[in-house]
Parts: structure tokens; sequence; C-alpha cells
């Protein structure tokens, strides 16, 4: 059962990839407007912003690797 469920998760990584880029791309500049509108004072949110962009460019980036592995 563990590999049927490895090779789900792998296979929606890879479907997902360029979504998890998007959304990691929308977090890191809505966080990076949060950041210059406090005057480059960083709060908790500016940093959940950043922390969730690097987040999602992580798995977007290991969708991308699973989606172009070879078979």
């Amino acid at each position: 059962m563990r590999t049927d469920w490895n090779r789900i998760t792998r296979r929606w990584l890879g479907r997902l990839s360029l979504s998890f880029l998007a959304i990691g791309f929308v977090l890191g500049w809505e966080g990076y407007k949060r950041y210059q509108a406090l005057g480059g004072a960083a709060d908790w949110w500016t940093l959940l912003y950043f922390l969730a962009a690097a987040l999602s460019v992580v798995l977007g980036f290991i969708g991308v690797s699973e989606r172009h592995r070879p078979l």
C-alpha cells in the first residue's frame, strides 16, 4: 500500500507543479508588498507570507522534477 500512496503523491505533485510555482510567486509578491508598506519592518504576517512562498516553490520544484523523471 505504501508504494501506491507514494506513486499517487508523486503523480499529483507532478500535475500541480506549475500551480505551486504560481502560488509561490503570488505569496512572495504579497509578502514583499507588505514588507514595503511597513517601511522595511517585518511582522509575523510578512514572515508567514515568505515562509508559505518558499514552501510552495519547493513543492513546485519537487513536482517539476517528478514530472520530468525518466520512467
